[in-house]
Formats: C-alpha cells, structure tokens, sequence
C-alpha cells in the first residue's frame, strides 16, 4: 500500500521505500511539497538563514543534525514531542538548502522502554525511512552486545562511522565504516564518528577490541579523508563538548564538528581554532543546522526549537534571527513515521500504560540523580533493598549509578503508569546482592564522586542510595567522603554489610568486582522496581533525607549560644566562621542534620562577613539532638564562592544541581542541651536510646502485576538472535552503559 504524504500527495520514492524498503544509502529521497500541508505558523516565525560569509551555490552544504533518539519514538512526559514532527521539521529544512546532509550521531537505539524491549529494531525502520546520510555510532548502540549491534548496522540502509573504534585485526568493528565520503553539489563531504576512550567500561564492548584516543583517531580519519579528496570534513560525534574544543585545536584539517555525547544546546555556533562546533541538544527538541563552503567555513545556520503547549520560546528566539520557534500544535506528524510508532508501541502500551501506583509528590527522574539525592532516587533504591527477601537475606544498602536513571522526566502527582518506571530504567541489567566490607563501602562511594574540575557538568556523587547516608567532597585531588552511616549507625570498617547493585555497576567498579556475589537475582531493575511500587496500598511520598551531602568547605564547630528563659518561644544560635573561599553566605540555607538523616531548618542567619549567627528554635533543635543517642549534629549551608578563592579556569561552583557551594560545622550536641557550655571546641555525645532510621524500608512481600508481568515475558523469549539481551540464572548478562 502506498503511504500519503501530509497534504495527500503520493511521492513515488517514497511509496518504493515503504513497498520494498530496500533503497540504497547512498540515494537521495528529497521531496518537494512533501509538507506542503504543514503549516509554518509559530511563535516566531521561521526567518531564511543568515548570511555569514558567501551566497549559496553548488559550493555550499547544509549539514542537519543530530539524531540522538535513545530508542524512544517520543518523549516521554510530552507525547507530541516526538520523531514524526521532528521529521518534519527536519525535511523543511532539507528542503530550503540545494546541497543538504542529514546526520546523526548515535545513541539511537537505546536506552528506553522500546529499546529494552526491541533492541533497536524498532530505530533501524524508522531511520531507514528517515532518509539519513550517515550515523556516528554512540555508546548505547551497544547496549545488548556486539552481535546485536551488528546485525542492527547490517540491517541500516546507511551508513554507520565511527573512527576510533576497531576490532581484533584492528580493522572497523563490524557493521561500521570508520569514515565515508559523500558527493553533494560540486563538493565532496568526507564525514567521521567518534565515541569515548572509556567505551569499554560504558557498555558491552569486547574486551579485545580496541579503542583509540581521541585526537589519533580524529586525525587518522582526516588524513585519510583529504587523501580520498574531501573538501569539508565534518565529525558526527560522540564525544563530550569538552573534548570538541580539544579535537579543534589540536587536529588538523577539521572543518566541523556537529552533536555530542553531552545533550548541550548551544546558542550559536562556536569556532575554536577555526573548527566550527555546532550543538543543538537530543531527541527531539531542537533541529539544528550549519551550511558551510568549499574552505569550510561557516556560512549559514539555523536553529529550530519545537515547543509543546504552553511552552514560551527561550530568549535566544528573540536575540538570534537564525534560531525559531514552531508549536508542536502547527507540525503536521510524517504520516509513516506516525504509524510506526503506533505499531511499536501499542502492545506495550497496553501492558504498562496503565497507572501502577500513585504519588503524593512530584518524582524527580531528571538527570538531577548525577548531581544531587532525588526523591526518586530514595524511593528506586528503598524497592531494591525488598530484592533479597525471598533468601531471607536483608539488604543493607542499594545503590544506583545515576546513569541507570533514565527519561530525564519528572512523573506526578497523581497517577504513575508503569511506562513512567520502565523508561526511567530501561537497561536490561539485573540486581546482585554482594556481601561487602565496612571499608569497600567507603571505597565504593568515594570512587563513584566525579570531582571538579568537570566543566561539563561539575562534581557530582553520581550515584543514589537506601540505607548508607554520607558527607562528600569533590575537588581535584580532594576527594573525600566522611560521616559514612548504615542504617543511622556510624559504618565499621571490618563489619559486613549486603549491598544491592545492578550488575552493570558491579562489573565495572574496581570495589564491588572485587565483592563476592551472594544472591544473582535475575531480576531486571525496571520491571522488580515497577512490581515493589505496584504492591504499595498507598500513595508514595518519598522525600529527600540527607542521605548524600555535599561540603565544599569545613570550618570550625559552630559555637552554641542559648537565648531566652527555656519555654518554647527560645532561641539557640549557632555562630561559625564564614569560609574562606566564600564571597557570601545564603543566609535561608542552613539547616542541622543528625546521623540518622533527620534534621531542623534555621529560622534565621546573620553574616557580618566574618561570621554567620544560624539562629534555630530551641524547642526543635533540642528534639532532634536528644532522639537519638551521639547523634553526630552537624550545621549546612550554602555560600556563594569567591572566584579569586578557587584556583579553576573557570567560574564555580559550575555544577548541575548546586548553584552554590556547601559548609559544614561540627554541632555540639551537648551544649545544644545546656549540659556544658560551648565555644566551639565541638562534642557529639547527647540524648537517649531511640534510634530511627528515615526512609520507608523494603516492602513487606513481593506482588504480580505489570511489572511481573513483563519481566516473564522477557524471560519466555525464545533466543533466536531477535532478543540479545537475554539472561540466565547463572547470571551471566550483557553489560550496559551508565552515560
């Protein structure tokens, strides 16, 4: 049958794509009035590309980019934001440019729900249909293995680069170019992939294969590239941005460089070193653009951003003419591409589209999980702590890496459905139980800190936790973790403890692939996840516990000073010095936490410059001191850095999630309780007996529904090579990526 354009016009090349889906890479399926239907209308309207440097002519390319679709049709918290308006806008701008490239750089077949589900067959149809010049291989393509990345390379209708990756013989991985020329206009366009030196530890890659450093090869493929008789070198990459401005002065030959590993959106194109860097962010919010001449210079670019309802432009709209708005309301959906996503998706929206459980509160699955404890963290890793009861073993802690939380959504409140979980986790990677020292404990979280300086994304703990709370820092050589507590109760080197991982983090951990593994569950995270938030009668309400908290600066413990006559109206200040590399204090920050995660907000602060005066109500500072027996009280607060203070070459804290930096102050709980007084020398011992552990723990018993439902039907799978991310009770498994 022969599928309508959106105006309803047969287009022949097309109609031959969907008959036969057998049309070669190499030719060129542009239609003219294939949107004919679309309406441009927007919210600002689509200008003509800005001239730069020179007219366009047979000298000139347009190269659109990037792909980076994680296996997903849509995204996921805004349904009309999805790969057939993408589509369209993509082929407006196709349309615009005599001499046009669409390229993308990897990431495509995963990870999401479709992705764990299909294993990127679902992608290869729909890029196959796309049209697309060329895609960089990413990290997630290999998500489910060699064999199955190739066979998905085998099954594209283009082709897949990548430069620095080689096998055995050291000859392309297979499935793969490393580099390829395209003819367009009178140009000749030589395009390369790149992905990250640490591939082997972010994804199932063969040992033996072979990754080389960026800039050899970079600098291998342009070499080969003008030997072949490239006039414009272009890298599809798969890199982080700031790798971009590395391989831009120190690679020669290099006319540009479009996407990234990172997901960032530029407002403008950058040029370092004469290497253009174009990055317009992932999936399908933006549609970017750059048209270069036969030197490789920058002539025209564009930017599109598409914008669900209710969703203003961003500034940039307004300060660029080459950057547009379109509602998503005005972009008439490929007509294919909308029936292939409702073919994929329907049985398995069936299955877990339905509400699975409810929350009081807004879930944070953004890629805030790198960067700070989420309430969604909280409450994924207390269900993997239920992972053991069935052994009768009781998990002491679960962790998670923060890469494993996928989406980048928020979900609620109200109802959840069950695809909110599955594609926030979407690995096929299974929960082990290890058995684990005091001191592995430490370790593990300590390697886990990705420290400044990080100038894409800042220090981070990268990970969430159930049942360990902890103190950490991350600058250069200083990277610590301190205060360490399982279950409320300071952590005991030499004691064991069980810890709750997926497999993938374990494999690639220098501290837990040296743990033995004492319960090799089988369970895939999502679907075990899903089924523990199925079995709860009530709404969730996870809440942020103090369970990971970041110091950038330690002071001296605080000095306390009680106020008033001791009824309930009195006051307690705690009086510390204002840090160093502190420019000023945020004076509504503070707060004093306790070993168990509890803690009391300040009801004022006071700087002078030179100290700050935390001013608590005493009736409530002495409650959460005297609940618990050494109960390790400690002030925090956020300071705005001094820049002078801190030896970067760039401006701090410059870190996702933290838009300061953090002190702490040892509390002295018995001056807090008028037992002696204090002036800062510091003293932990108070209180009583009672001992509570926040957090709501794991569930009583396991329960069926969607999530059980789904995990048997990934288990039933036949094995035939369609599915190759299967996995046995002896726990061997393929290995997945955390980026």
């Amino acid at each position: 049958m022969t599928k309508q354009s959106s105006d309803g016009n047969s287009h022949d090349k097309r109609a031959d794509f969907i008959q036969t889906e057998n049309v070669t890479a190499s030719t060129r399926r542009r239609f003219l009035g294939a949107t004919a239907g679309t309406s441009l209308a927007s919210l600002v309207p689509i200008s003509a590309s800005t001239t730069v440097g020179a007219e366009e002519d047979d000298e000139t390319v347009t190269i659109v980019h990037d792909t980076h679709f994680h296996g997903r049709f849509q995204d996921a918290e805004e349904g009309e934001l999805n790969i057939a308006r993408y589509y369209t806008v993509v082929q407006d701008v196709l349309e615009d440019e005599d001499n046009a490239l669409f390229l993308g750089n990897g990431d495509d077949f995963a990870p999401s729900m479709l992705g764990l589900e299909y294993e990127g067959k679902h992608m290869v149809e729909a890029l196959n249909y796309m049209d697309i010049d060329a895609d960089g291989v990413g990290n997630h393509e290999y998500d489910f293995g060699a064999d199955v990345a190739t066979e998905r390379f085998e099954e594209s209708e283009f082709p897949w680069v990548v430069a620095n990756l080689l096998d055995d013989e050291g000859e392309a991985v297979p499935g793969t170019e490393r580099w390829i020329t395209i003819e367009e206009g009178d140009l000749t366009i030589g395009v390369f992939g790149l992905v990250s030196e640490t591939f082997h530890s972010l994804t199932d890659y063969p040992e033996e294969w072979e990754v080389l450093g960026y800039v050899e090869g970079s600098q291998e493929a342009v070499d080969a590239l003008r030997d072949e008789g490239a006039d414009i070198v272009v890298l599809a990459s798969h890199v982080s941005t700031g790798v971009h401005y590395t391989l831009a002065s120190e690679v020669d030959g290099l006319d540009a460089i479009v996407g990234s590993h990172s997901g960032v959106v530029l407002e403008e194109p950058a040029i370092e070193d004469g290497t253009i860097i174009s990055e317009f962010g992932d999936e399908f919010d933006h549609v970017g653009s750059i048209t270069l001449d036969a030197d490789g210079d920058l002539v025209n670019w564009q930017r599109t951003d598409l914008l669900p309802e209710g969703v203003d432009p961003t500034p940039e709209v307004d300060e660029y003419d080459e950057i547009s708005a379109r509602n998503l309301a005005d972009i008439e959906e490929d007509e294919y591409l909308a029936d292939l996503t409702e073919e994929w998706t329907e049985e398995l929206e069936d299955e877990l589209g339905q509400t699975a459980f409810e929350s009081e509160v807004e879930l944070n699955a953004t890629f805030d999980n790198y960067a700070i404890e989420t309430n969604w963290g909280n409450l994924m890793t207390d269900a993997m702590r239920t992972v053991g009861e069935t052994d009768d073993i009781e998990v002491d802690i679960a962790a998670q890496n923060g890469g494993g939380i996928r989406g980048d959504s928020t979900y609620g409140p109200g109802e959840i459905p069950g695809t909110a979980v599955m594609d926030t986790l979407p690995f096929p990677n299974t929960i082990e139980v290890l058995e684990v020292t005091g001191q592995q404990v430490v370790d593990y979280l300590e390697e886990e800190i990705r420290p400044l300086p990080d100038q894409d994304f800042g220090a981070q703990p990268a990970i969430q936790v159930s049942g360990v709370s902890y103190e950490w820092s991350g600058h250069e050589d200083d990277v610590w973790v301190d205060n360490v507590f399982v279950g409320g109760e300071p952590v005991d080197s030499d004691e064991t403890y069980y810890l709750a991982h997926n497999d993938y983090t374990v494999g690639n951990s220098p501290t837990l692939s040296e743990a033995e593994v004492v319960l090799e569950t089988g369970q895939f995270q999502g679907p075990h996840v899903l089924e523990e938030l199925e079995s709860e009668d009530e709404p969730v309400a996870p809440e942020r516990e103090n369970r990971m908290i970041r110091v950038d600066e330690a002071v001296d413990s605080a000095a306390v000073e009680e106020a008033g006559d001791g009824d309930e109206s009195d006051e307690i200040t705690l009086t510390v010095d204002v840090p160093d590399g502190a420019d000023e204090v945020v004076e509504d920050s503070f707060r004093v936490a306790i070993r168990t995660g509890a803690d009391v907000d300040a009801e004022s602060a006071d700087s002078d410059g030179e100290t700050v005066d935390v001013t608590f109500d005493e009736a409530a500072l002495v409650d959460l001191i005297e609940d618990v027996d050494e109960p390790v009280a400690r002030l925090f607060g956020s300071y705005e850095p001094d820049q002078d203070s801190w030896d970067y070459e760039f401006d701090v804290p410059a870190s996702d999630g933290y838009d300061n930096f953090k002190l702490k102050s040892d509390v002295s709980a018995s001056a807090v309780l008028g037992e002696e007084p204090d002036n800062g020398d510091g003293d932990d011992e108070s209180g009583s007996d009672e001992d509570e552990t926040p957090g709501f723990g794991p569930a009583a018993a396991l329960a069926g529904g969607a999530g059980g439902a789904y995990l048997y039907a990934r288990n039933r799978s036949t094995g035939d090579g369609e599915s190759g991310g299967e996995r046995g009770l002896d726990g061997e498994a393929n290995k997945t990526t955390d980026a």
